[in-house]
């Protein structure tokens, strides 16, 4: 690696010295080709001196002690397993570091994480975020990094290591980039986490995760309330309405809607599946009778991929109004479970700022209990744009 950034300062400086005709230039140009080369050389680190850790999990244990974990890769070829695991027992991240460096034997290299795990033991604990403070203020740290909830024990995912996967850490943050291309969840930054800490106009959630017989599965969202404690979660189908609710770039959203259910045989459930194409939203915000009123219009045009005993080239009109009923309903009664517990992750507070600053301004030290006190009505339009293919 080094031999290869000595070439391309003696290739540089050829060019260098073409272009020179004063022979005092020159020599002074080779000067300085000698100073560069011995500074780009002397200087080298082989990799497998270094310690990536590309995985930093926390979590507390039975004594509620913070407990850290760091997942690295190994790159030694007469080492079979291809990542180390560590934890030790520490107040702080970075005294954490100061652990790790006493038994790791390469350099441990900040800015390479990939990704950070959070039981949801951690999320239940008051001041929690003050844990991330060295992430955010050492300069080498990436904020790029994913975070991830974990439902269970941090070290059960950290120790898993399955061996028909890629290194976990990369696997890891694979899967979170995949899920939120494909909107089954949406990636959360230390960046995002940072943000919405500070934020008093929306509250915070983060993509979950769950292990079970030895599988790494996303289970939907995490909610955080406005001092980022835990609230509650939410399961997948309702992580993916509330991305309908909260963004208007959705476009490989997939959802499947039931809209209707038979207990007495399965195969009688109308089910409609279906991918959300062009999506408006308008959202009017009011303030009448010292509460905030959001009047919220979705309009969406859908693929239709799967129809189970709905008939969309017969029934068009009826299934757009059934499928309308239905994800007002959904969202209502999402939304209404925000409110109930003064959480606002959709982020109705940003547009309460923007249009009605003045009564905004008053609780904004407490959107939470305000947003819980709103009026909030939606008017859902649903068109059909493709049915598929007629089986008939």
């Amino acid at each position: 690696m080094y031999l290869h950034s000595c070439y391309i300062y003696i290739l540089y400086f050829i060019i260098i010295l073409e272009k020179v005709k004063s022979l005092k230039a020159k020599i002074y140009s080779l000067l300085l080709l000698s100073l560069l080369i011995l500074s780009a050389c002397n200087d080298k680190t082989n990799i497998e001196d270094i310690t990536m850790t590309l995985m930093l999990g926390i979590d507390l244990n039975e004594n509620n002690e913070l407990i850290v974990y760091s997942s690295n890769p190994v790159f030694d070829k007469e080492v079979l397993d291809k990542n180390e695991e560590y934890s030790v027992k520490a107040s702080s991240l970075r005294e954490a570091r100061g652990e790790l460096d006493s038994f790791l034997a390469g350099t441990i290299s900040k800015g390479k994480m990939q990704v950070l795990l959070i039981s949801k033991k951690v999320l239940q604990s008051e001041n929690w975020f003050v844990l991330l403070d060295t992430l955010y203020r050492d300069s080498f740290s990436s904020i790029n990094c994913k975070v991830i909830v974990v439902e269970e024990s941090v070290a059960d995912v950290i120790y898993s290591s399955p061996s028909d996967k890629i290194r976990l850490p990369l696997h890891m943050a694979k899967l979170i980039e995949t899920g939120d291309k494909r909107h089954i969840t949406q990636e959360t930054t230390l960046h995002d986490v940072q943000s919405n800490h500070y934020s008093k106009t929306k509250t915070g959630f983060i993509p979950r995760i769950t292990y079970k017989n030895n599988s790494i599965n996303l289970s939907g969202f995490t909610l955080l309330n406005h001092k980022d404690m835990y609230v509650s979660d939410i399961n997948q189908y309702e992580g993916e309405l509330l991305q309908l609710l909260s963004s208007t770039k959705l476009d490989q959203l997939f959802l499947t809607t039931k809209l209707s259910t038979d207990d007495t045989n399965p195969f009688q459930t109308k089910l409609l599946s279906y991918n959300v194409g062009d999506l408006n939203r308008k959202i009017k915000v009011k303030y009448k009778n010292d509460q905030f009123v959001f009047e919220t219009d979705y309009s969406l045009a859908i693929y239709i991929k799967e129809a189970l005993n709905e008939d969309p080239y017969k029934d068009r009109e009826k299934i757009e109004e059934e499928l309308k009923e239905k994800l007002t309903a959904d969202f209502i009664k999402l939304v209404k479970s925000f409110q109930e517990n003064g959480i606002d992750p959709v982020g109705f507070g940003e547009y309460a700022r923007a249009f009605q600053y003045k009564h905004w301004e008053k609780v904004s030290d407490n959107w939470g209990d305000a947003f819980g006190k709103s009026n909030i009505t939606f008017n859902v339009s649903v068109r059909i744009k493709d049915e598929g293919l007629n089986m008939r």
